[in-house]
C-alpha cells in the first residue's frame, strides 16, 4: 500500500532526524495493522516540513527492507536538493526501514482509484521515439480509461504509471515529451516500454550531444549557438549558479576565421582549469561578443582559477581587433532557466 501527502507549512516538531527514532516503530506497525489514521498522516507531514515545507512523502515497499520512506521533489530542483541532504543524513537500512530522496518504481502496476474512476496501469500503451540529441524518450500515452476523462485525470493518470513503472528519477532523466492519445494504439506494453528506456539509458551512457542552432537577439543581432543538449539537470543536482564568460572583442561584427580559432584556443586552455569545479554549457557568439556558459555548485572557487586563466593574457592578441576585456557573472539560477535563452528547453 502506497501513502502519499505533501507538506503545507512550516512547523516546529525540529529536525526529521530527531523525530524519527522514537515515530519509526509506530508507523510499521500502522502499516501492519491497517490502521493508518489522519493523525498519523498528518504527524509524518508536520515531520517531513521540517526539511522543506513544499515536501511531498510516500510510504512504499522496501527494496531490501520491509518499508521504504520516500520523499518526493516531484522535478522541483530546491526540493530534490532538500530531499538529498536528508538522504544523507539518514540511518543505514535495516529489515524494517529504508529511505529513498525520490519515488521509487512500483515492484508492479497495479489499479489506480481516483474519484469514481479506476485505472488499470498494465493497460497502458505507449508509442515511443528517441531524441538523440536531448538524449530522452518522447512519449504517446493512451489508456482505454482515458474515454470520456477530462484531460486533467489523464495527466495525473499518465504521471502516475511512468512514476510507478520507472521510479520519479528516471522519469525525469529519460522522459521527453508527454502526449496522450485519443485513440487506441497498437504501441508498447509497460515492460517493453521500460525494457526500451533501459536500453536507451545503457546505450547513451556518458555521451555528450553538441547541438549548433541560431536566434535573434532583443538588439536584432544573430547569435551562434552550441550547446549540450544532453545535459540533465537531474545529473547536477546541487549545480545552482550560472556562469558566464563573456570576452567582449570592442567590434560590431563576427569573429573571421582567424579570429575564431584564437577565440577558440583560449576556451580550450580554460576548459581542463575547470575540470571538477563546474560543467561546460556551451557557448554564445554575437557580434562583438563569445560567452562561455557553465554551471557549478562552487562559484567561489572558479574565481581564482578564471583569473589565473586570464592573467597571463595580452591586451590585444587579435590582429585588427581593439583591446579585448572579460566580463564574468555568476548568477544563481536553480531552475536552469538559461536552458531557455540556449534553446534547450
Amino acid at each position: 500500500m502506497r501513502f502519499l501527502k505533501r507538506g503545507s507549512e512550516q512547523t516546529d516538531v525540529g529536525d526529521f532526524w530527531s523525530w524519527w527514532p522514537a515515530n519509526r516503530d509506530r508507523i510499521s506497525n500502522a502499516i501492519a495493522a491497517g490502521s493508518f489514521d489522519d493523525r498519523l498522516v498528518n504527524d509524518i507531514s508536520r515531520a517531513v516540513a521540517t526539511i522543506h515545507p513544499a515536501m511531498a512523502w510516500e510510504l512504499e515497499p522496501g527494496q531490501v527492507a520491509g518499508h521504504a520512506f520516500c520523499l518526493s521533489p516531484e522535478g522541483n530542483a530546491e526540493l530534490r536538493q532538500a530531499a538529498l541532504r536528508w538522504r544523507s543524513m539518514a540511518p543505514p537500512p535495516d529489515a524494517t526501514w529504508e529511505y529513498h530522496a525520490s519515488k521509487q518504481a512500483a515492484p508492479a502496476l497495479s489499479g489506480l482509484r481516483i474519484g469514481d474512476r479506476t485505472f488499470d496501469l498494465t493497460e497502458t500503451r505507449a508509442i515511443s521515439s528517441w531524441d538523440e540529441a536531448r538524449q530522452r524518450v518522447d512519449v504517446k500515452l493512451w489508456h482505454p480509461g482515458f474515454d470520456g476523462a477530462p484531460q486533467p485525470l489523464r495527466l495525473q493518470v499518465a504521471f502516475v504509471f511512468l512514476d510507478n513503472l520507472l521510479g520519479e528519477d528516471d522519469v525525469e532523466r529519460w522522459i521527453g515529451a508527454i502526449d496522450l492519445l485519443d485513440a487506441p494504439t497498437g504501441g508498447r506494453t509497460p515492460d517493453e516500454l521500460k525494457a526500451e528506456i533501459e536500453r536507451r539509458s545503457h546505450e547513451s551512457a556518458g555521451d555528450v550531444r553538441w547541438v549548433l542552432g541560431t536566434r535573434e537577439r532583443p538588439d536584432g543581432q544573430t547569435e551562434i549557438i552550441v550547446a549540450d543538449a544532453s545535459l540533465k539537470r537531474i545529473d547536477h543536482p546541487f549545480a545552482d549558479h550560472h556562469v558566464t564568460i563573456s570576452m567582449v572583442l570592442g567590434v560590431d561584427r563576427m569573429p573571421n576565421d582567424a579570429e575564431a580559432e584564437v577565440l577558440n584556443a583560449e576556451e580550450d586552455d580554460l576548459l581542463p582549469r575547470l575540470a571538477g569545479l563546474a560543467t561546460y554549457v556551451g557557448r554564445t557568439t554575437a557580434p562583438g561578443v563569445r560567452t562561455l556558459h557553465f554551471v557549478t555548485e562552487a562559484p567561489q572557487a572558479m574565481r581564482p582559477m578564471i583569473d589565473a586563466w586570464a592573467a597571463p593574457l595580452p591586451d590585444s592578441i587579435m590582429p585588427g581587433l581593439p583591446a579585448r576585456r572579460l566580463k564574468v557573472a555568476f548568477d544563481r539560477d536553480i531552475g536552469w532557466t538559461f536552458r531557455r535563452d540556449l534553446g534547450l528547453g
